[in-house]
């Protein structure tokens, strides 16, 4: 008995680039509620099926749409001597790129996913939020701050900036970051002499 056995097909990566750029798109016009996977296929021009051979569900799209716009926010802070300086410059960009439209429905989505659907909030913790608070947390501890003082100043930086911008969406000065560093900073320091 012959069997026919066919190749698996490979995944085109002009669907796949396709398929990201359209729910990249969508998320921006229509927000995550009103995103569909029939819209997202008419749009990338595939078919549905093509989407839950690689994705096995809308929050999973989503999910690594946006990790692949993380790594524009995922960078190491400078270390140029002022750690003061250094962690200023790094909260400003980050709050820069929250506060534009792709960015701020970034971190809606981040918000929303940590809340309603676990697996997904656990892979965006993963691959987003944990790193961002560990670069903050690592740049404090190789500037000589303690454990426990590291990890809580990044929690409050991190969380400062994005509590804030989550508070006042788009509408909020990137440059407030830089106030919310210094005080934490001054904080921390002064805690752990």
């Amino acid at each position: 008995m012959t069997t026919d056995v066919t190749a698996p097909r490979r995944r085109s990566e002009k669907s796949r680039l396709a398929i990201v750029a359209a729910t990249r798109d969508m998320l921006l016009e229509r927000g995550f509620d009103k995103l569909s996977i029939e819209a997202v296929a008419a749009r990338a021009g595939v078919g549905k099926q093509t989407i839950y051979r690689w994705w096995p569900s809308r929050h999973a799209l989503v999910a690594d749409v946006i990790l692949d716009y993380a790594d524009r926010i995922l960078r190491p802070i400078a270390s140029t001597g002022d750690l003061t300086a250094d962690c200023c410059a790094w909260a400003v960009d980050l709050a820069k790129t929250l506060t534009t439209a792709r960015g701020n429905a970034m971190l809606r989505f981040l918000t929303t996913a940590g809340m309603e659907y676990p697996d997904t909030a656990a892979r965006l913790r993963a691959g987003f939020s944990v790193p961002l608070h560990d670069t903050v947390r690592n740049r404090l501890l190789t500037a000589g701050l303690g454990e426990d003082a590291a990890r809580d100043a990044a929690d409050a930086i991190v969380g400062g900036v994005v509590y804030a911008i989550l508070t006042e969406g788009r509408a909020f000065a990137p440059h407030r970051a830089e106030t919310i560093t210094r005080t934490v900073l001054s904080g921390a320091r002064g805690a752990s002499s």
